[in-house]
């Protein structure tokens, strides 16, 4: 019953088969009773017919032959006359056609013929039905070799109802679901070609630096003392440099990827920034730099403490950077009714509108930076740590007065967002 409710196939199969059905028996009544007629008329004549010659042999016995053909006769009456007839092979048992009420109606094989012909109609909507369905069935097919050749322009009805319905939404879903599993393993196989072909370009120059080092020192054993430090020095700073690269390459990739799993905690915003700005002291100090930081005592964030506050260390670190001897930076904890905001505020040289929308790509190294050793990979990975966590980074800067970044969470995200 449920299938009948539910597809309209079969309401469809079963309505008009009724109707058909019920136009045949209308059929059939009319023709077996025009039939029946025929047969009266035929045991009429042939009665009319026998009463006609016995009374023009005998008048005298009409009153008491009209009442058997009338009235019906006695059993024993009926006995004997079939043991008359019977001298004649007339009985019951004779065959149809040896009738003569019944040798030109030819009853059994009309009525056969009949039925076969019903039957055509009946046999002509199921395959008009069933036609509709392999439709459907064929279309699933078509759709489903679409898929297997990664084509994915061709969705299936989902209006339908029923049975050819579900199916529909439900096949649609796993191919969106397998496009979107295609389109990611594309992007991770682009992603992949990327990384490797930026560490490799990243990583030659230090190489290179440190092969001619390597061989300067080897092939001049009489270098002085000076220079031989100085060379080492430089060794030095260049393997710090692949050091670093390689590790934040390295971080950048497992966030970009999705293989990290962020332990999210209530942790206090304020603890993060004092965290981050006490790593950065050494920078700071160096260039006489001044780090100030404005509310937020109470303001609270659902994060990875870890992961958020190496996001905040390196837009710290950029500020700083980009900030001049003496200057000094501004962080501020600010909150509304709908979002609650870290801002980073430096006053150093700006970005120019050329490459602000360009500074969060991996490695991009602004034109008119004052940094070009820059490899441009922490603000790259501080937006990476903060969109996983279901937060928003933004910039605004102009050159000659400065840049400001800020982290902005939706209050109403238990999960990611700042409380």
């Amino acid at each position: 019953m449920n299938e009948f409710v539910r597809n309209p196939e079969w309401k469809s199969i079963t309505v008009k088969a009724i109707v058909l059905q019920v136009m045949l028996a209308v059929l059939m009544f009319f023709f077996m009773n025009y039939q029946v007629s025929q047969i009266n008329k035929a045991v009429v004549n042939q009665n009319a017919a026998l009463i006609g010659y016995v009374l023009k042999q005998a008048p005298q016995l009409e009153n008491e032959i009209i009442h058997f053909i009338t009235q019906g006769a006695q059993e024993d009456e009926i006995v004997a006359g079939k043991r008359s007839l019977a001298q004649y092979a007339y009985t019951e048992d004779m065959p149809v056609n040896d009738q003569p009420v019944l040798s030109d109606n030819a009853l059994p094989f009309k009525t056969a013929a009949q039925v076969l012909l019903f039957s055509i109609p009946f046999l002509l909507l199921l395959g008009w039905e069933y036609r509709k369905i392999f439709d459907k069935i064929r279309a699933i097919t078509f759709a489903a070799e679409q898929v297997v050749e990664r084509q994915f322009d061709q969705p299936l009805p989902e209006n339908d109802e029923g049975d050819f319905g579900t199916l529909g939404r439900n096949f649609n879903a796993m191919a969106e679901r397998l496009h979107n599993s295609l389109r990611q393993l594309q992007q991770e196989k682009t992603f992949l070609r990327n990384l490797l072909s930026d560490i490799s370009h990243q990583l030659k120059t230090p190489l290179a630096a440190l092969i001619v080092f390597n061989e300067n020192l080897l092939n001049d054993p009489h270098m002085k003392e000076e220079m031989r430090t100085k060379f080492l020095d430089r060794s030095r700073l260049q393997l710090e440099r692949m050091e670093w690269l390689i590790i934040s390459l390295l971080k950048l990739a497992r966030v970009e990827a999705g293989a990290i799993t962020f332990q999210k905690e209530r942790v206090r915003v304020r603890e993060m920034i004092d965290h981050a700005v006490h790593s950065l002291r050494m920078l700071s100090e160096q260039k006489k730099q001044q780090i100030h930081i404005h509310g937020g005592e109470a303001m609270y964030v659902w994060a990875d403490e870890e992961w958020l506050t190496e996001a905040l260390i390196n837009l710290i670190k950029n500020a700083l950077e980009h900030t001049p001897l003496e200057g000094a930076i501004d962080v501020t904890l600010e909150e509304n009714s709908v979002f609650q905001t870290v801002i980073i505020r430096d006053r150093g040289e700006g970005i120019s509108s050329e490459d602000l929308p360009h500074i969060f790509e991996r490695f991009y190294s602004g034109r008119s930076t004052e940094k070009p050793q820059s490899l441009g990979i922490g603000l790259s990975l501080s937006k990476s740590i903060i969109e996983e966590q279901g937060g928003m980074i933004t910039v605004v800067s102009q050159l000659g007065i400065g840049t400001e970044f800020r982290i902005s969470f939706n209050k109403g995200e238990r999960r990611g967002s700042l409380q």
